[in-house]
C-alpha cells in the first residue's frame, strides 16, 4: 500500500506551520528574558525604596560604573520597568496571535477543517 501523497498546498502549510512554531519559540524565549529583566528591576527598585538621598549609589553601563543620585536611579529604574511592561504586553499579544495561527493551521493539517 502506497503512502498518501502530500499536495504542494499541504507542503506549504507544513512549512508555514514549522515557521510559526519557530517564531513562537523565539517569542517565548524573549518573554522569559524580559521576565528576568523585570524581576531584576523590581528588586532594584525595592532596594532603593528606603534609601536616603545622600546614599552613594552606582549604576552600571557595560563594564563601567557611574556614581548617581538615588533619585536618578529610581527614575531610571521606573522608566526601565515601564519599557519592559510595554514590551511584555506586546510580546504576549504576539504570542496569543501566533498560538491561534498555529492551532488553526494544525487543525487544517489534521483534516479537522
Amino acid at each position: 500500500m502506497a503512502a498518501p501523497q502530500i499536495t504542494p498546498e499541504q507542503q506549504e502549510d507544513i512549512q508555514r506551520f514549522n515557521q510559526l512554531v519557530q517564531q513562537l519559540e523565539v517569542i517565548r524565549m524573549n518573554l522569559q528574558q524580559l521576565e528576568l529583566e523585570k524581576r531584576d528591576v523590581d528588586i532594584a527598585l525595592k532596594e532603593t525604596k528606603d534609601m536616603d538621598s545622600s546614599t552613594v549609589i552606582y549604576r552600571s553601563a557595560g563594564r563601567l560604573l557611574f556614581q548617581s543620585s538615588v533619585e536618578d536611579i529610581k527614575t531610571y529604574l521606573t522608566e526601565e520597568q515601564e519599557k519592559i511592561e510595554v514590551r511584555l504586553s506586546s510580546l504576549t499579544n504576539r504570542e496569543k496571535k501566533l498560538m491561534a495561527s498555529v492551532k488553526e493551521l494544525q487543525e487544517k493539517l489534521m483534516g479537522k477543517k
